[in-house]
């Protein structure tokens, strides 16, 4: 979450700044892009000035929310996963966090991306530390030798891509996360799925 301006913030200027950002996460996943940024204003009980000072259009707020959300859900994650010893273990922590924070955030991913305000930045601080996780997993032979760093993304995409198929709140792409860890083992080590669940009614994005 940074200020536009790129200075470090007095203490009631960045209480500001978390209230704004908190606000707008709550009020998007309500009612989306489409909500006036003088509600979001209202809701964090701040003047209309304020906010545009610290944001000067949706774009920028709509970015702060997802490192606000990215700093809060998948960097605990990762930290335990570093520390983790047992490698699997911990590229697991690490998909589970990020497929969890995807389901959650739903709606202001799909804001973020109406509005173009979805970049890599985020993205690849996640992509590059799972990357060394599961690179530390080949010197272990815990995971297939054949592996690239280009597979990471791709496998997260794929799994968040099992996310409309679930009804609202479902924990079902478990399931998926723990068939991928299996493909990603270099032989026959397996896990025990969780149960499977009804695929929901919707319009897959091809």
């Amino acid at each position: 979450m940074e200020p536009t301006s790129g200075l470090p913030l007095r203490a009631d200027a960045a209480r500001n700044v978390q209230r704004i950002v908190e606000a707008a996460h709550a009020v998007f996943g309500r009612g989306g892009l489409t909500v006036p940024m003088d509600e979001i204003a209202a809701e964090a009980g701040v003047g209309i000035a304020t906010l545009y000072r610290r944001f000067p259009n949706k774009e920028s707020l709509v970015k702060a929310v997802l490192d606000q959300r990215f700093t809060d859900l998948i960097v605990p994650a990762l930290e335990r996963a570093r520390r983790e010893t047992d490698t699997r273990k911990a590229v697991l922590l690490a998909l589970e966090a990020a497929v969890s924070c995807a389901s959650r955030e739903q709606h202001t991913i799909a804001a973020a991306s109406n509005i173009g305000a979805m970049t890599m930045d985020l993205a690849w601080r996640f992509f590059e530390p799972v990357g060394d996780l599961i690179r530390r997993g080949q010197e272990q032979g815990v995971f297939r030798d054949d592996l690239v760093a280009q597979d990471v993304p791709r496998i997260v995409l794929m799994l968040v891509g099992t996310l409309p198929s679930f009804e609202a709140g479902s924990d079902g792409w478990r399931r998926y996360v723990e068939l991928v860890m299996d493909a990603l083992a270099p032989t026959g080590t397996t896990a025990e799925l969780p149960p499977p669940m009804p695929v929901r009614d919707h319009s897959p994005h091809l």
